[in-house]
């Protein structure tokens, strides 16, 4: 797969593999950053939104269920999904794996869910202060993107603006924010690097985690 080709909504770094929900291919590929090589590993029933590797598999935001969001687990073994439940409360702004939970913000209602992969079940609804969306996980590190609009609170998205922002779910608070020169689509998280598909473009980039000085 030509990687500068593809609409990428969702991604999640490994260590190792970059992954990418590609919705209107209803696919998941991996690419490698080292080689340059892009591998479709996964064709899904619905569109997929984000995705989320784990042990013995994938977690996948995609479309269906009740309110058109579900997560599902993809069983590598079972070459079949094995776990299938619907999102609360109709979000499905990004899916990631932090701490053994799944964390799902709802954008526009500036909520950020804590999920029981193996339940479905809501832990806990944290509050935002912004928009958030596209959550990325790596060890112990949970960013988001983040949206601040206009002047007054009011939606605008020329004024809009983008931050990589790292959250702390023990403080319910953003402790860290990286300002942006672009809208940003979707994100991931390598430890040194960020990767990231910018909004209406296709393709994909990274950037340095931390800015030179």
């Amino acid at each position: 797969m030509d990687s500068a080709r593809l609409s990428i909504s969702g991604m999640t770094h490994d260590g190792s593999l970059l992954w990418l929900a590609l919705p209107e291919e209803r696919a998941v590929a991996a690419h490698d950053a080292a080689s340059g090589k892009t591998d479709a590993t996964l064709a899904y029933t619905h569109e997929v939104f984000d995705v989320c590797p784990a042990e013995g598999g994938l977690w996948l935001l995609a479309a269906g269920g009740k309110l058109d969001r579900q997560i599902v687990f993809w069983s590598f073994g079972e070459e079949k999904e094995t776990l299938r439940y619907g999102c609360p409360d109709g979000a499905g702004s990004g899916l990631a794996l932090y701490d053994e939970k799944l964390w799902l913000p709802h954008r526009h209602n500036r909520k950020l869910f804590c999920i029981d992969p193996k339940t479905g079940k809501t832990n806990w609804i944290a509050r935002t202060q912004h928009e958030t969306f596209s959550p990325a996980a790596f060890r112990n590190e949970l960013w988001l993107i983040e949206v601040a609009p206009g002047p007054l609170g009011h939606w605008n998205e020329a004024q809009a603006r983008y931050f990589f922002a790292r959250y702390d779910p023990s403080r319910e608070k953003i402790i860290d924010r990286l300002p942006l020169p672009f809208a940003p689509r979707c994100m991931a998280v390598d430890g040194e690097r960020f990767w990231y598909a910018e909004l209406e473009k296709c393709g994909l980039t990274s950037m340095a985690k931390k800015p030179a000085s």
